[in-house]
């Protein structure tokens, strides 16, 4: 089982809609992409970097680590706040009937 990714044809395999513009491509595969940190995963992820790239992909996963945790960290306090404001108005809706 080989663990090479499909060769891509950026003309049939992806679009850019009207209006949008292609900020980077891959040296490789040519794909069109709308940040250069996306174009920086793609060549880490599917094709054989140079040590250049390789530190730009480092870079652009660590940068993607970061925004997960923010985003992780986020979300617990978005469920906290939502619990503890059920708790508060269940307890505020059962003191109005004793």
């Amino acid at each position: 089982m080989t663990d090479h990714a499909p060769t891509l044809d950026p003309a049939r395999d992806t679009a850019v809609p009207d209006g949008e513009t292609v900020v980077a491509r891959c040296p490789y595969c040519r794909r069109p992409f709308r940040r250069e940190h996306a174009r920086d995963l793609h060549v880490g992820e599917r094709h054989d970097p140079t040590d250049e790239e390789r530190e730009r992909y480092e870079s652009a996963r660590e940068q993607e680590r970061d925004d997960l945790w923010l985003f992780h960290a986020k979300a617990v306090v978005a469920l906290g706040v939502t619990y503890a404001a059920t708790v508060i108005l269940y307890m505020a809706v059962l003191g109005s009937f004793f």
